[in-house]
């Protein structure tokens, strides 16, 4: 592709054809973006003493400080005017513990209240509610008509409250799962048992970790997922509960607690129950005589002040220079469960480093590119992508002479032996992720010339907006796609560690890592070098 050489030297045609690819190679040296480099700076963004960076906690402040310090640094200017910082609100919404409770009645009107801390799956986050009623135990909640098991077969949910275990049966030392196709530990399994759960026309539907799962609690078993679950945010005070949510059950997690204490008296345990099921693979439900369960829940909401990050670096040309690519990745992680750490290295220490090393390599050029580059770390991806979203609502550049943004997003891992579903895709250390949706066939035609002049190979399978992962619309470009900026976003993928205390420093590839960033470097260079402004030959609006 052309880049500042033609602009320089007028030479014949065929020069020039052969000269492109050579142009770009001499955009970045080999040692430019160094792995060496982003570990410097990996090593304080991943590290578990910042706990995560969740949102409104002091970690992300002090990451945010750091990057703000290490652009002073290298002299980058603000993009806000004196500041690097671009602040908005939110509203988090969490639960009154003073209001949140699970109470059990007998019928002789003794009753046992439980304030161990509950998760609302659905509706999702922290809501004000108050349910009683007859409870049902439910198995697994299950339906598996591949193994003729349905755990809603004999049973009578309309108006109950339903107990049901996590997972699904498993052999007796809990080691192999069952039912072959869907890995029963991970959370995201829960998806399977959903439609016939918010079908059942029970109230509500508590769910405990089944005792094979060696935890009591939710937050043991899922420690990053209960975080987010913990609480929510959003960019507006009022929020109204969708009319369709209100009619389904509440699904909540609970404490294995409750399950005891609702059990007591039958003759059964949550042990003895699910060693019956799983040994004999067939469902075992009942409803509990004699009891009666009541969920109270309430919630509190205060304001919170976030900040985005954001610094310029000026084009050479006079005219070009009011045009901007940008190069956005988000800094926040899902944050600290107790003495559980989510440190976060890949998810987004690592896009949050590899922008550091992007800016700097820009920063010690000798001529900067025709147009402007700014660099966007974003907070609130993880609860709503709604830093990018106040971005775009405030934007500091025109959104109008914003010609692309290059996204990063998990940039640091190579595939593992753990990596092997359709959940986790993974790429080896010479390949990378490139999800777009073909807003613009120039700008994917610009990495293509570049994926030839690199090691790393650029990989489009995760691409589109009707992939079933959705990972084109799950980071923080896609709020620049809904104002027909034309993205590439760029990831080595989704591992088991996503989102748990996994995700650390010592499972980070450097070297992939300076690969991967020296390949947007390249690609954001071109773009920013170009004489014409890319076209956006699909835009979003169209759609």
């Amino acid at each position: 592709m052309k880049n500042i050489i033609f602009t320089i030297f007028l030479l014949s045609a065929l020069f020039l054809t052969q000269e492109s690819v050579t142009g770009q190679k001499k955009t970045v040296s080999a040692d430019l973006i160094t792995a060496k480099e982003i570990e410097s700076n990996m090593s304080f963004l991943g590290s578990p003493l910042l706990r995560g960076r969740g949102n409104g906690d002091p970690g992300l402040e002090i990451a945010q400080e750091y990057i703000v310090s290490q652009l002073r640094l290298m002299g980058i200017k603000p993009a806000a005017g004196e500041s690097y910082f671009q602040p908005y609100t939110i509203f988090k919404t969490t639960n009154d513990p003073e209001k949140t409770m699970i109470s059990i009645s007998t019928e002789n009107h003794d009753s046992t209240i439980i304030r161990e801390p509950v998760y609302q799956l659905i509706p999702t986050g922290p809501s004000k509610f108050d349910v009683s009623g007859e409870v049902v135990f439910a198995g697994y909640g299950l339906r598996q008509d591949k193994y003729g098991y349905n755990d809603f077969a004999d049973l009578k949910p309309e108006g109950k409250i339903l107990l049901i275990m996590n997972g699904a049966p498993t052999s007796e030392d809990g080691k192999k799962e069952l039912f072959e196709g869907v890995n029963w530990d991970s959370f995201m399994s829960i998806q399977v048992k959903l439609l016939s759960l918010m079908t059942s026309k029970a109230k509500a539907v508590i769910i405990v970790m089944g005792p094979k799962s060696g935890v009591t609690s939710f937050e043991q078993k899922y420690p990053g997922i209960s975080g987010e679950l913990a609480s929510s945010k959003s960019l507006k005070k009022i929020t109204t509960e969708n009319p369709m949510m209100a009619n389904m059950p509440k699904i909540l997690f609970a404490d294995r607690k409750v399950a005891d204490e609702i059990l007591k008296g039958t003759g059964f345990t949550l042990e003895n129950l699910q060693k019956k099921i799983d040994s004999e693979v067939k469902p075992y439900t009942f409803s509990i005589p004699g009891k009666s369960v009541r969920i109270t829940e309430d919630k509190k909401q205060e304001e919170i002040i976030l900040r985005n990050v954001a610094a310029v670096i000026e084009g050479s040309d006079p005219v070009l220079r009011d045009e901007y690519v940008v190069f956005s990745g988000h800094l926040d992680h899902v944050g600290a469960s107790g003495e559980v750490v989510n440190a976060g290295a890949d998810d987004n220490a690592s896009g949050s480093a590899g922008l550091l090393s992007i800016a700097k390599a820009f920063q010690n050029l000798g001529k900067k590119p025709l147009r402007s580059l700014l660099f966007l770390w974003v907070s609130g991806e993880e609860i709503g992508l709604f830093g990018s979203q106040s971005y775009i609502n405030n934007p500091l550049v025109p959104i109008e002479k914003t010609v692309a943004d290059l996204n990063m997003d998990m940039i640091g891992r190579v595939k593992s032996a753990a990596d092997t579903t359709s959940e986790t895709p993974m790429t080896d250390k010479n390949k990378v992720f490139v999800i777009t949706c073909n807003q613009s066939k120039e700008l994917v035609a610009i990495a293509d010339e570049i994926d030839k002049t690199t090691v790393l190979d650029l990989d489009y399978s995760l691409s589109g907006k009707n992939h079933p992962l959705q990972l084109f619309q799950r980071s923080d470009h896609f709020n620049f796609v809904r104002k027909d900026i034309p993205v590439l976003f760029f990831s080595s993928g989704l591992h088991t560690d996503y989102h748990t205390p996994g995700d650390v420093l010592g499972k980070i590839d450097y070297p992939k890592m300076a690969l991967i960033s020296n390949a947007v470097y390249q690609i954001g260079y071109n773009v920013a070098n170009r004489k014409a402004r890319i076209v956006v030959d699909n835009p979003y609006s169209k759609w």
